[in-house]
């Protein structure tokens, strides 16, 4: 046992990075390569993290945007809704 976890377990708590992968694959709409771009690391790297999310909660990309949106921890600004309400001005 290494830190607490069993050799070859994953903590079931996403990492922070890898929910900024996630959160770029969603703004990115689904395109691994646009999402790397967005948090500046290769796409190799990005699939890495997506991976191993998917590993340690043992969902798909789609259950862990679903769930990651209703727990809270994932926030997407372009899918959230917008708190200021703009009204067209009226003329005179």
């Amino acid at each position: 046992m290494t830190d607490g976890y069993l050799r070859g377990t994953l903590p079931r708590t996403p990492t922070a990075r890898q929910v900024d992968v996630l959160a770029a694959f969603v703004a990115a709409g689904g395109s691994v390569p646009a999402a790397a771009a967005r948090v500046g690391v290769r796409p190799s790297t990005a699939k890495r993290h997506l991976a191993d999310l998917r590993a340690r909660l043992g969902l798909s990309t789609e259950q862990l945007i679903y769930r990651g949106r209703a727990e809270g921890w994932l926030v997407v600004a372009r899918l959230e809704p917008s708190s200021v309400t703009t009204r067209p001005a009226c003329g005179s």
